[in-house]
């Protein structure tokens, strides 16, 4: 019997992507469940998107908006991570853990949680295993895989010890193979995005009258210089973070609920290698140029294994230069079959509560 159980996802507030690919995993559960209670435990920002597409569903969805990991931190204006900056972050956040674990020890009593799920909060496995609690990873990677580049062993030795406590992991498509060293009990699934809206994408397309070229360098990261691009022969659609020049340019506002449905619409996707975007834009089998940046693995990992599958191009951010390059870009979709995992996600999430 799964009647009353509650579902607690903890999720990373570093940019948007690990909000956006939950929001179809838990829209779903409620969807096909009846009474099944979802608990998401977010930063104040994200926590908002998810809530602005998610809603309560009659009061079964309860938001808590508090930091729950540290993720990355970039030099001002750059997609390059301040090693220096970024360690001190870490060392305060893994001294809280033993004070984070016991506060949400009592919180996940008081809620009555049968099932943690993480992406990629590492701390909440411990909570889980002292509250003999489930716990399911979800991700295409931990941060174990970047920390390791810009951190000491002693720092990342402690997220291992959070991460090697989960119950059962999910492994996205494009995953970090590192994540097999502490990470045993996996399954490996496809991809997940939010649907498509075909016919708002289709609507979108024909308000244009030239090829689109759809630019993401994501939500939490602003690039400084300005590029005058009203000479080129395209419409760009472009979210926040970069700034482009031109009466051929759209900008999304930040609370553009669909954004996935401007990517639909596009002829290319020019993104950093978040793996949100490049989801959606394998799903929408787009044209793909990945923005280069040598020093996050889990980017360099993404890019390596779609440049090798022939799904995209790795460049820098020369536009008239990468346009050319896409024109001529032919991807190799028909030798894979890539497919929206989030009800697969949602229906095994479901079957734990069975079990």
């Amino acid at each position: 019997m799964i009647k009353g159980k509650t579902i607690a996802f903890f999720i990373s507030d570093h940019g948007f992507g690990h909000a956006s690919r939950n929001i179809p995993i838990i829209r779903y559960i409620l969807e096909a469940t009846k009474d099944i209670r979802i608990i998401i435990k977010i930063g104040k920002n994200q926590g908002r998107f998810i809530r602005d597409l998610v809603g309560d569903f009659d009061g079964r969805v309860s938001y808590f908006f508090e930091p729950m990991d540290v993720g990355l931190v970039l030099k001002e204006n750059s997609l390059d991570v301040d090693s220096e900056k970024l360690e001190e972050k870490v060392q305060d956040y893994i001294s809280s853990f033993e004070e984070k674990v016991s506060k949400e020890n009592e919180f996940l009593h008081c809620n009555n949680v049968n099932l943690i799920v993480s992406d990629i909060v590492p701390w909440i496995f411990k909570s889980a295993k002292e509250c003999n609690i489930p716990s399911i990873l979800i991700s295409n990677f931990t941060w174990v895989g970047i920390y390791k580049e810009h951190l000491s062993k002693e720092i990342c030795d402690k997220y291992i010890e959070c991460y090697k406590l989960a119950d059962k992991a999910l492994f996205y498509e494009l995953y970090m193979e590192e994540m097999k060293d502490y990470i045993r009990n996996y399954k490996e699934i496809s991809l997940c995005s939010r649907d498509f809206d075909l016919e708002k994408a289709d609507k979108i397309k024909q308000s244009f009258k030239r090829p689109i070229v759809y630019i993401s360098v994501g939500r939490s990261v602003y690039l400084k210089n300005e590029i005058d691009v009203s000479s080129l022969n395209y419409n760009f659609i472009v979210t926040d973070g970069i700034k482009l020049k031109g009466n051929n340019v759209h900008y999304l506002d930040k609370e553009t609920p669909n954004t996935q449905d401007y990517l639909m619409a596009s002829d290319f996707v020019i993104t950093k290698a978040g793996w949100g975007t490049i989801s959606e834009a394998l799903l929408g089998e787009k044209k793909i140029a990945i923005l280069s940046r040598d020093n996050v693995a889990e980017d360099r990992n993404t890019i390596k294994k779609l440049t090798i599958m022939g799904l995209a191009i790795e460049t820098d951010f020369d536009l008239e230069s990468i346009l050319k390059d896409l024109e001529e870009f032919n991807p190799c979709y028909d030798k894979y079959n890539f497919k929206n995992s989030y009800k697969e996600i949602g229906n095994y999430l479901i079957s734990f509560l069975k079990g």
